[in-house]
Formats: structure tokens, C-alpha cells, sequence
């Protein structure tokens, strides 16, 4: 239980790196060939679900550990206040992915590649600055403290954020405990209503584009898609009929051409 805590922020981070890996990949890959490798749609998934898990992680270290690591750890204090500079600078990188997830015409003048390679130097320094300051924390605490401080971080990840909020600041009291919980459940709430990307699931594949799908993405096709005819709505449309080619009335005639 000794390196519970630690494994647990190890694993975020490693799990934030490998989703901006993953969207890095899927964006580069994507282009006007077909298949879900290459649908731009599938980068956009794992930037989505890389902003959850990050959000997430960055709202419950905040409101939970470094409170009590400013308190344990001599001469912290200013090495938390950096970890909420690069915090601040993620979330409004992350805001800026969002936009483009969204569909934002606001979204930022830089491309989403360019963010999200920002997101992961800035997330890489984070990483660096935390893992030594929560080795120095967590050789300062007993094994119960360390059990108590477990149970409270996994309880406050069940109601963590999952998107960015920049402009309410980070490492001061507005976001503490009850602050998290309100945005999680307010996040949690629009994950559902928007079918939002969540931190630990798998990344959906996109539902395949029809032909404003592939207009909007800018992919050309070589064959018009084929609409489902139905016999029942073709009887039902005004100028149509069952009979063959060359009887009854040609649908292409207007009212003028009517006698």
C-alpha cells in the first residue's frame, strides 16, 4: 500500500502520454484514403478522451494532494504554485482542443496538431515536477496517513472534472473539494447529454459518414452513396407509379409541362 498513491499518478500520466500519442498518430495518418484509420474524426476521439483523463487528473491533485503536500513538504510551497502555472497553461491548451472537438469556429488560430504537441510538452514537464515532489511527499507520511489520503483521492477521481475550466483558476481555494465536485458533476452531466469522451474508456470508433459527413470533411468520394429505396414510399410519391419505363408519368415533368 506504501506506493499506492504514486502508482496511481504514475499511471495517469503514463495513460494522459499514450492518448496524446495515440491522437498525434490517427491525426498524422489521416487522409483522403478510406477507413477509420484514416478518419480525422478518430484523432479528434483520442484528443477528447486525453483532455478527460488529464482534466481529471490535474482537478483532483489540486483539490486533494497538494494541499496537504504544501503543508508536509518544507519549502514546497513555490513548487506547487509552478505545478498550477503548467496546470493553467494545460487547461487552456485543452480548452483550445476542445474547440476544434466541438466544432468551435472560435477555436484557436493554431492548428489541433499544434496543440496537442503543446500539450504534450507541457504535460511531460508537469509530469517531471510532480513525480519528485510526491516522492518527497510520500517519504514524509505514515502508512495510515497514506491509506487516508489513498481513500480520499479515489473517492474524489469518481467525481472528478473531465474538461478543462481555465478561467477559474488552479492551485487557489476556488478549487477545492466541493468546487471538484460541483464541475464533475456538472462535466459528468454533459458527458452523457454530448456522448463525450470519459477517461478509461475505450475510444470509440466514428459512425461512418454519409454524404454531408464526407462534404464537412473534406473527402472526396468516387461513387455517389446509394439511398435505401423503399417500394412502399415510392407508390406514396406524388408522380410515380409501379408501373414500367415509359408508362405513366415521367416524375421529371413539371406543372408547367402538363397539359
Amino acid at each position: 500500500m506504501a506506493e499506492a498513491l504514486m502508482t496511481l499518478v504514475d499511471a495517469a500520466h503514463s495513460d494522459a502520454a499514450r492518448l496524446v500519442g495515440m491522437a498525434d498518430g490517427l491525426g498524422a495518418a489521416a487522409g483522403p484514403s478510406e477507413g477509420p484509420a484514416s478518419d480525422p474524426r478518430q484523432a479528434l476521439h483520442a484528443s477528447d478522451a486525453a483532455v478527460a483523463a488529464i482534466s481529471a487528473h490535474l482537478g483532483v491533485m489540486e483539490a486533494v494532494v497538494y494541499p496537504e503536500l504544501a503543508h508536509r513538504v518544507p519549502g514546497s510551497r513555490a513548487r506547487v504554485a509552478e505545478l498550477g502555472r503548467l496546470a493553467r497553461r494545460c487547461s487552456s491548451v485543452m480548452r483550445g482542443i476542445e474547440q476544434y472537438v466541438q466544432g468551435d469556429l472560435k477555436h484557436p488560430a493554431d492548428s489541433v496538431a499544434s496543440l496537442r504537441h503543446d500539450l504534450a510538452g507541457l504535460l511531460e514537464a508537469h509530469t517531471r515536477a510532480e513525480d519528485d515532489l510526491l516522492r518527497e511527499f510520500d517519504a514524509r507520511l505514515t502508512d495510515p496517513e497514506r491509506d487516508r489520503l489513498l481513500g480520499r483521492f479515489a473517492a474524489a477521481m469518481r467525481h472528478a472534472p473531465t474538461r478543462p475550466h481555465p478561467h477559474l483558476g488552479h492551485g487557489g481555494a476556488g478549487r477545492g473539494s466541493l468546487a471538484l465536485r460541483l464541475l464533475g458533476t456538472v462535466d459528468h452531466l454533459l458527458d452523457v447529454m454530448d456522448a463525450r469522451e470519459v477517461a478509461g474508456a475505450p475510444v470509440r470508433e466514428p459512425a461512418p459518414a454519409g454524404l454531408w459527413g464526407w462534404y464537412l470533411l473534406g473527402r472526396p468520394t468516387s461513387v455517389a452513396p446509394e439511398w435505401p429505396a423503399s417500394e412502399s414510399s415510392a407508390s406514396e410519391m406524388p408522380g410515380t407509379s409501379a408501373e414500367p419505363a415509359g408508362q405513366g408519368t415521367d416524375p421529371r415533368r413539371t406543372k408547367a409541362d402538363m397539359p
